[in-house]
């Protein structure tokens, strides 16, 4: 029976792109978990866990700002790129022209956010992770960029380039961590390493688009600023809000309780981002999928997605579930037994249980803005918010992070019951049942 799945696997990866596609984004997937793991151990092992509730403070923000800094031109390059997919002309005006102003806002959101130092020191109490987020900020410089160019091989289905950059990025990361953090350096220092990553990152993209000539007539066009600005500014505050969502936790953590406090969250947190991004490598090959679908008028493709989806994302995630929240007792408890980590291990079981209950439907949490309705994604995403800091904010002061915990596990629900509203009343189809609604 086993020697009857592996050779259906075998074979599906040699003719099938989307499984091929799938497998290489899981490879990063696997480079990202391992990344975030060294990078969180190394930091507790070798310093503690106020050390590494510094690194994710200034991480969390990090993320947050480089939403404004992006402006959500990257899901206008990533829905045209792949609407234009035989245009090699207009695909080149559309990626220059959004070059051009990804690197201006890079630059604006880095001083912007090395200027907003004093307000961070004042809203953490905590004179290390101001700092630590001040030297992020030189990282925001390059990640508007990579965003866009990265979403331009996604929308061109160059999954194995998108994935093994993604991969490099995250190894960048985590070797200039690593190495402050077994030095003498202040931890705050450790967040240098945005740039580097941002650096090394955004070098190689380009040569690999330069060498397999995929970006051609590179013309800066007016026309494309209009369209970009008016696609993003839409999607900003989806973006924005997604990312806020996944670091409000954190950020409020950070707020209403400890550096200590933070560390140890972060950590049990950093495995359910883990867990989300095997999710999030699923939706980020279904993207230009369902642009292609929904252009087209063909939703049967998007419904063979569903199918997939329900197969087996759910089994997959519930045995990776338990099996991280074993590693994580064994590994709090038994090999870094002094360091607090244990406490975190009703929180990871709250996050948890959030996230397995709306696992089949995360690969689809784009598709309010793939199919033209970056508002409507920005509605639903707000929404995400909204009840994620409420709950939050009734039940940390009470809970610790168990109540943080389950501000983000109720978000989850809330943000994908509105995308399955908006699903089955914007494009018909009923994401639960799989059915789309016969007009006429």
């Amino acid at each position: 029976m086993i020697g009857i799945l592996l050779s259906r696997v075998r074979e599906s990866l040699r003719h099938q792109k989307l499984t091929q596609d799938i497998a290489f984004s899981m490879g990063s997937f696997v480079v990202l978990a391992i990344s975030g793991i060294v990078i969180n151990i190394v930091i507790t092992a070798l310093r503690d866990a106020a050390a590494l509730g510094v690194f994710n403070i200034a991480y969390a923000v990090y993320i947050v700002v480089s939403q404004f800094a992006v402006l959500g031109l990257h899901y206008s390059v990533l829905r045209h790129t792949a609407y234009y997919h035989e245009s090699a002309v207009e695909r080149g005006r559309m990626l220059f022209t959004a070059s051009l102003m990804v690197l201006a806002l890079g630059f604006l959101a880095a001083g912007a956010m090395i200027l907003a130092q004093p307000l961070f020191d004042s809203f953490f109490s905590s004179t290390n992770a101001s700092q630590a987020i001040r030297n992020s900020a030189l990282g925001l410089l390059l990640f508007p960029l990579n965003k866009v160019l990265l979403a331009y091989l996604n929308g061109l289905r160059q999954m194995k380039a998108f994935s093994i950059l993604q991969a490099l990025r995250y190894l960048s990361l985590m070797v200039v961590v690593s190495a402050v953090a077994a030095s003498n350096m202040p931890i705050e220092n450790a967040t240098f390493g945005f740039l580097v990553a941002e650096i090394i990152t955004a070098v190689a993209t380009i040569a690999f688009l330069a060498s397999r000539r995929l970006a051609s007539h590179l013309v800066y066009c007016r026309t494309w600023v209009g369209k970009h600005l008016a696609f993003g500014s839409k999607g900003l505050m989806a973006g924005m809000f997604a990312e806020v969502n996944s670091r409000i936790d954190v950020l409020m953590i950070g707020y209403f309780l400890s550096d200590r406090a933070t560390g140890i969250y972060s950590f049990a947190a950093m495995l359910i981002d883990g867990l989300y991004q095997v999710l999030a490598m699923i939706r980020i090959n279904f993207n230009p999928i369902l642009v292609a679908a929904i252009r087209d008028g063909k939703l049967d493709q998007a419904q063979r997605l569903r199918v997939l989806s329900g197969r087996y994302v759910a089994p997959t995630m519930l045995a990776l579930s338990a099996l991280l929240a074993l590693s994580f007792y064994l590994f709090t408890s038994w090999i870094l037994p002094g360091k607090g980590l244990s406490e975190g291990l009703p929180a990871l079981l709250i996050l948890m249980a959030g996230l397995n209950a709306i696992a089949i439907f995360v690969p689809f949490d784009n598709l309010l803005m793939v199919s033209g309705h970056p508002g409507y994604q920005t509605g639903q995403q707000l929404a995400t918010v909204i009840a994620n800091i409420v709950v939050a904010a009734v039940l940390l002061p009470v809970l610790g992070i168990e109540g943080a915990a389950l501000g983000t596990a109720v978000s989850y629900i809330c943000g994908i019951t509105v995308l399955l509203i908006f699903g089955r009343r914007l494009l018909g189809w009923e994401l639960v049942r799989n059915k789309v609604k016969q007009y006429g």
